[in-house]
């Protein structure tokens, strides 16, 4: 029983150790970033990670694809009206079945064996990952709406550029 305990505990590192966080990049499979204009000053942007991928690592490039979009436009300043951050959940068979119980079986080398063998639940393996979306606005001075930070773009880009995660040449 430890020993399966034990075999569970090392399938489940190796899945949320077998891949890389979702690197800064457009939208390609069902990961990274994607914005749409909504009116001459308001953009809805979207960011999806995928289960290596950090909340906060969504945060940082939601905010900086919202600052990416101002500088592009020629704006220094922007608000955020709205942000959400969402935590999906998916469930996934590990693969792994316990082996418990008493069998017989025929060894290549070693003649008939006996061993404990049953076949238990499928075990599953929740995978968290996170998606954000965030509507922004430039800004032009005044009080901004429903009290909204406002973010200087340019800051923002100095701030987080250091922590984005280019895709890898040929990857992808």
């Amino acid at each position: 029983m430890t020993r399966a305990l034990s075999a569970l505990a090392l399938v489940l590192v190796l899945i949320g150790c077998a891949g890389k966080p979702t690197p800064y990049q457009p939208k390609a499979d069902r990961t990274g970033y994607s914005q749409q204009k909504l009116d001459a000053q308001t953009w809805r942007v979207q960011f999806t990670g995928n289960i290596n991928t950090p909340r906060e690592t969504v945060e940082n490039y939601l905010l900086y694809r919202s600052a990416e979009i101002m500088l592009f436009g020629g704006y220094e300043k922007f608000v955020m009206l709205e942000k959400d951050i969402e935590r999906n959940v998916e469930y996934r068979d590990t693969g792994y079945y316990p082996h418990f119980g008493y069998g017989l079986r025929r060894g290549r080398h070693h003649g008939h064996h006996h061993g404990l063998r049953y076949y238990g639940p499928v075990y599953y393996s929740p995978l968290v990952s996170y998606s954000g979306t965030a509507t922004i606005r430039i800004y032009s001075g005044g009080p901004p709406p429903n009290n909204a930070p406002v973010y200087d773009a340019q800051e923002i880009v100095q701030q987080l550029g250091p922590t984005i995660v280019l895709p890898q040449a040929g990857s992808g």
